[in-house]
């Protein structure tokens, strides 16, 4: 490496230390890192005609979900973000994911030393300083790692909602047009549709999280509960630690960003993946379906564009990489297509109304199973159409008792 850009590294890792005090990330400085290196890259102010192209489109994908869902608008306001502000109005939300394990890793690497066979107590006296310096260490790399996965984010994200998670306030839409204009450039398709389809799904997440006043917090509940119980590879830690040279910081953070992590989940940690995938799919083929109808007859381009963001969701990006990096966890929701099949036959046979009120309750919307057994729903259709609904049993009670295990397998 040139000498010029060594300096620069060790630079930086001691701006990230000297930052980071005792806390497990230097947020301040990884924040401050993050934006000089976006606007370094090229991060201009968004300019009038841009906050009035997004707010033109955020208010007429207003206008059209008015028509197709019953969940309201919170606001009929709108944001335009450059990437720096992007950066800024998410990293309150970051900090609660990322502190609980950056805590553990620095536990881990302060108690790896003295573990080492062959080291007495004498010897572990000596080590006592380098020990006192690893805690600051590791902050640091946190924070590098930190810094570079929101530069990462913030040159791709198209809106506040677009890794599917609320990661800052939700009642006002919010866009990145220029994110939306890079987008555009490896799509065949007019710009400004996209940005009215980009719209439409900011507008109608954020109806979403807004009203539905349980759904972030269950959400980030269950983010958070993954992480706090995250497992730290001692092995590989200790591995780490043999092999480090201080005046290397990009190996050091390249070797502890990734595999840090142990592959053996605690029966807590599964159950919190299995509600965040369940939430995921469901807030992601709700969207789908109310953009869906919503565009029909005024996005010429929807099917692809709709198609564009499945795959784009599941080949995974920068936001994918940098949580698998930082807290082991994979954010891509595996049922997309299921579960906007199941809001599109909830539509079809309920309606709009019926369709949109099992957000009222998390037991009333569909586990993992139900999304890849349809015909569990169908058969609670049928029975609810064309039995109980002249009865005038509604449909909520219905999702109820068949969800009880005894009623289900006497049926």
């Amino acid at each position: 490496m040139d000498p010029a850009e060594i300096g620069k590294l060790l630079s930086q890792l001691g701006q990230m230390m000297q930052g980071a005090g005792s806390a497990p990330v230097g947020w301040p400085a990884a924040v401050n890192m993050a934006r000089t290196n976006v606007v370094q890259a090229g991060d201009p102010s968004v300019n009038e005609s841009e906050i009035k192209e997004v707010n033109n489109n955020v208010q007429l994908a207003q206008t059209w979900l008015n028509g197709v869902t019953s969940v309201p608008a919170a606001s009929t306001n709108s944001k335009a973000w450059c990437r720096s502000e992007w950066i800024e109005a998410t990293v309150e939300t970051w900090q609660k994911i990322v502190d609980p394990v950056a805590q553990r890793v620095q536990n881990s690497m302060s108690n790896s030393l003295p573990n080492i066979p062959g080291i007495d107590d004498a010897q572990k006296e000596m080590l006592k300083p380098l020990l006192d310096a690893l805690k600051p260490m590791s902050a640091a790399m946190f924070s590098m790692q930190i810094s570079n996965g929101l530069a990462a984010l913030s040159s791709e994200v198209l809106c506040l909602t677009d890794i599917g998670i609320p990661l800052g306030d939700t009642t006002t839409p919010a866009l990145v047009p220029r994110n939306i204009k890079e987008f555009a450039k490896g799509l065949q398709v007019n710009e400004s549709e996209i940005m009215a389809f980009v719209a439409l799904r900011e507008s109608a997440a954020s109806r979403l999280f807004s009203s539905v006043t349980w759904l972030a917090p269950t959400l980030m509940g269950a983010i958070e509960e993954y992480s706090s119980q995250i497992s730290v590879d001692n092995n590989k830690i200790s591995e780490v630690m043999s092999q480090i040279d201080p005046t290397n910081p990009e190996a050091i953070q390249e070797a502890l960003s990734g595999g840090l992590f142990d592959a053996q989940l605690s029966q807590s940690q599964t159950n919190a993946l299995i509600r965040t995938e369940r939430l995921l799919a469901l807030i992601e083929g709700w969207i789908y379906e109310v953009v869906n109808i919503a565009a029909l007859g005024r996005l010429p381009a929807i099917a692809s564009l709709q198609e564009a963001m499945i795959r784009r969701r599941a080949v995974g990006g920068p936001a994918e990489k940098t949580f698998g990096a930082l807290i082991g966890l994979d954010l891509r929701p595996k049922l997309i297509r299921e579960a906007a099949d199941f809001w599109n036959k909830q539509t079809l046979t309920f309606g709009t109304n019926v369709r949109d009120s099992l957000w009222n309750h998390p037991d009333l919307l569909p586990s993992i199973d139900d999304l890849q057994d349809p015909e569990f729903f169908n058969k609670i259709q049928a029975i609810w159409q064309d039995l109980l609904l002249p009865m005038g049993i509604t449909l909520i009670p219905m999702y109820l008792i068949f969800r009880q295990p005894d009623l289900g397998t006497s049926l």
